[in-house]
């Protein structure tokens, strides 16, 4: 077996988790082009039931998970003083490590936090974090409820701390790390976020294809669309309250509206609340799409319209800028410093401004295409300062200080 070393990519979130699987997907696709040192790559997942659809045909995969034992050991091999003094004289080992040493894994990449950072004990490793939520939307039950608050911190507190570095996506964020989780902003590395691939890709319009896409998901002809996961935080109930203040002043007719993404037991609360409203014909709640589809459901709304309470950053905007599909978002702290005055910003928790926003956009053209332009500006300033030479320069970075011990290489 070769001793070169090598960089594990580790993946335990599914592909309906949005905007995580999106990330891996880019950061593959830019490994591909940008890998000019030749780092040896490999990919692990915990499960094939991930359903991760990736172009590896360049990557080694294997799959790897541990059982409730021998991730509590693992655990406690690192965490308890007690078994931490006296594990060199333990029979139970550390199989995750194991398996690294096994595949000659020096370093270890986190698509997002992960309990499986806590059972390393002498592999570093880094990580993306997109957002600190967990320290700051504490209202909100997917953030908290069934000890979710305790889960979430316990990994974001134990591992960065230890991480070789860690990536996130703008500056505010970068500053929240490192304030509730005392790491120096030295090692938080900022790499902004960019479309998904197949968004990023689209370049000329199937009309065959976009007119299966309208079948297929029984499109309207005039709706805003709002991407993203049934999950509170996410605000669909105001967006509906919009929709309803919309219908009822008969400002715009024959409106519409479109969501998409992954159920975890919100939906069915957003669906009762819109018969209540009268909505259920205006209203069309899709499930997660195919990649290849979404591009085609940008290209026939006629917005975007984001009210996410968690953030301050996301996706969706950028990839409405790669559509030229005008966009209102919240007004949530840092944001303006990302996305500039490309977009209409909003109160998220005010249905009547979001209302008038949607409603200048339909009726003012001029203002319209005006927030177009500024969108396409920001998407290609956003491209041209985009800088993945970053996620190497923490590769190179490691490896330069590992030499110091190890003479292999």
């Amino acid at each position: 077996m070769s001793n070169e070393k090598k960089v594990a990519i580790f993946i335990d979130s599914r592909k309906k988790s949005g905007g995580a699987y999106q990330e891996l997907l880019y950061t593959i696709e830019k490994i591909k082009i940008e890998n000019k040192s030749k780092i040896n790559f490999i990919l692990i997942a915990t499960s094939k039931k991930l359903d991760l659809d990736l172009n590896i045909d360049k990557f080694e995969t294997y799959y790897f998970s541990l059982g409730i034992l021998s991730r509590y050991i693992a655990y406690l091999r690192n965490f308890s003083p007690f078994v931490r003094g006296i594990k060199k004289f333990l029979f139970f080992q550390n199989k995750f490590e194991k398996f690294l040493n096994k595949k000659n894994v020096d370093l270890v990449y986190f698509v997002g936090p992960s309990q499986y950072s806590l059972y390393l004990e002498d592999t570093k490793f880094f990580l993306t974090v997109p957002d600190v939520s967990v320290r700051e939307n504490l209202e909100f039950p997917e953030i908290v409820n069934d000890s979710e608050f305790q889960r979430k911190n316990n990994i974001l507190s134990k591992s960065l701390p230890r991480a070789q570095a860690i990536i996130t996506n703008c500056e505010m964020i970068k500053k929240r790390i490192s304030f509730f989780y005392r790491v120096l902003e030295e090692r938080i590395f900022l790499i902004s976020h960019q479309p998904s691939i197949s968004v990023q890709n689209f370049k000329i319009i199937d009309e065959n294809k976009q007119m299966e896409v309208r079948k297929k998901h029984n499109l309207p002809k005039n709706y805003i669309f709002y991407p993203a996961m049934y999950l509170p935080h996410k605000n669909h109930r105001t967006l509906i309250d919009a929709i309803k203040i919309l219908k009822d002043e008969n400002n715009i007719k024959n409106l519409k509206m479109v969501c998409c993404g992954s159920d975890i037991g919100y939906l069915s609360n957003l669906k009762k609340y819109t018969i209540q409203k009268n909505l259920e014909n205006e209203i069309l709640f899709l499930s997660f799409v195919d990649d290849e589809d979404l591009p085609y459901l940008y290209n026939d709304s006629s917005m975007l319209v984001m009210p996410s309470l968690i953030g301050p950053t996301n996706i969706p905007p950028w990839e409405a800028f790669k559509i030229k599909k005008p966009v209102i978002y919240s007004n949530l702290p840092g944001i303006k410093d990302v996305l500039g005055d490309a977009v209409h910003y909003i109160n998220p928790m005010n249905p009547n401004e979001i209302s008038l926003a949607i409603n200048k956009i339909f009726n003012d053209e001029l203002y319209r295409n005006n927030l177009i332009e500024k969108g396409c500006d920001k998407f290609e300033e956003n491209k041209k300062n985009f800088n993945f030479s970053k996620f190497f320069e923490i590769i190179d970075n490691f490896r330069k200080y590992q030499k110091t011990w190890d003479m292999s290489n």
